[in-house]
């Protein structure tokens, strides 16, 4: 498969069996990349926490305290704008910019549902929703009838320490339905690297 390469010259971080990662910021990054077929990605959402919540308020949650800074400030969408097809993992505040940045093309909302989410409620609905906002052209879509619900579920808790790490799973069947077998796959964002897995 190809391996998207920096026409600039920098040096990849890792580069092996069509997997190359480099180690710098994403928007300096991503202008000097050739073309990829999908980019699919779980960036920083954009989270409003407080610090109520009794047991699961953010000073009482090393969960939220992980997250706090690091993951939890969103990102600038408008560095999406110049693909297609991209599937981005977001939180509901960010849901009407993404859906905004979308619907120059084709898109499709999907969720991810899990069935053990964090017991905080807070006077509010369970956090048992990811969205996944996918923005495509007319026959970029691939995958088949196992692979093409708007919804999927899966229990959370990815592999590693990394806070936020999504179910490999969940990630397999995205990028089933987002790219073909060889495609070149971007994630700016690389988190615990489930995407390159």
């Amino acid at each position: 498969s190809r391996t998207a390469r920096l026409v600039a010259g920098m040096k990849p971080y890792y580069d092996q069996d069509g997997i190359t990662i480099y180690h710098g910021d994403c928007l300096e990054v991503m202008p000097t990349l050739e073309p990829v077929d999908l980019v699919l990605t779980d960036p920083p959402y954009l989270m409003q926490m407080g610090h109520g919540g009794g047991a699961f308020g953010v000073d009482q949650r090393k969960y939220l305290r992980d997250i706090r800074g690091f993951t939890d400030g969103g990102f600038d969408i408008s560095l999406l704008s110049e693909y297609s097809p991209w599937m981005c993992f977001c939180s509901k505040d960010q849901l009407v910019d993404l859906i905004t940045a979308a619907s120059v093309r084709r898109w499709c909302l999907l969720t991810w549902n899990k069935p053990n989410p964090t017991p905080s409620m807070n006077q509010n609905y369970l956090p048992d929703t990811e969205y996944i906002v996918h923005s495509f052209e007319t026959g970029d879509l691939d995958g088949d009838y196992s692979t093409r619900a708007r919804w999927f579920q899966y229990p959370t808790g990815g592999e590693g320490d990394h806070p936020n790490a999504k179910p490999e799973s969940l990630m397999r069947k995205l990028v089933k339905v987002g790219s073909d077998e060889g495609a070149t796959i971007l994630d700016p964002f690389m988190g615990s690297g489930t995407t390159l897995r």
